[in-house]
């Protein structure tokens, strides 16, 4: 696309975004999109390098996740690094596709629950059914790790 044209089109965005209510901030740089195989999954990336010393990283494929905001284009090479290992490491599990097809239940369950709570008044007690739930998962989680043997080492969980 020619530069003017995203300009124009930035503008109108802004412009738009502006009137709705939102402060809008301008950040110029290059949006980069990484993609790796492993045994026939795509591990897909995007992040944004600017000069503000913040970059953005989400994974988005197999499944989407934020995955945070680093100070430095070596953190985000670390932090892709890692996760390709992991990744890398997880396919060696004779259920590894099946642990991914988790995650994205996980992902369409949230998409569902906004959907729900954004649209729907939903009474406190089914609510709180769901809550209780969420926590269930949450402890088995817990529970699952003690139990379970660790296959990686190179770096520690960062929320488990």
């Amino acid at each position: 696309m020619k530069q003017a044209y995203l300009k124009t089109e930035m503008s109108k965005h802004e412009m738009i975004l502006n009137q709705m209510g939102g402060q809008i901030k301008i950040i110029k740089g290059i949006m980069c999109y990484v993609k790796f195989n492993i045994k026939n999954i795509d591990i897909e990336y995007v992040y944004h390098i600017n000069n503000l010393d913040n970059y953005f990283l989400q994974r988005i494929a197999p499944y989407p996740m934020n995955i945070g905001t680093y100070a430095s284009k070596d953190e985000i090479i670390n932090v892709i690094k890692h996760d390709i290992k992991q990744f890398k490491n997880a396919s060696n599990s004779t259920i590894f596709e099946e642990f991914i097809n988790i995650n994205k239940k996980f992902n369409e369950a949230e998409k569902h629950f906004e959907d729900l709570y954004l649209y729907y008044n939903i009474p406190h007690e089914m609510f709180k059914k769901l809550n209780d739930r969420l926590d269930e998962i949450e402890d088995y989680i817990k529970n699952y790790k003690t139990k379970s043997t660790r296959v990686y080492f190179e770096k520690d969980p960062e929320n488990l």
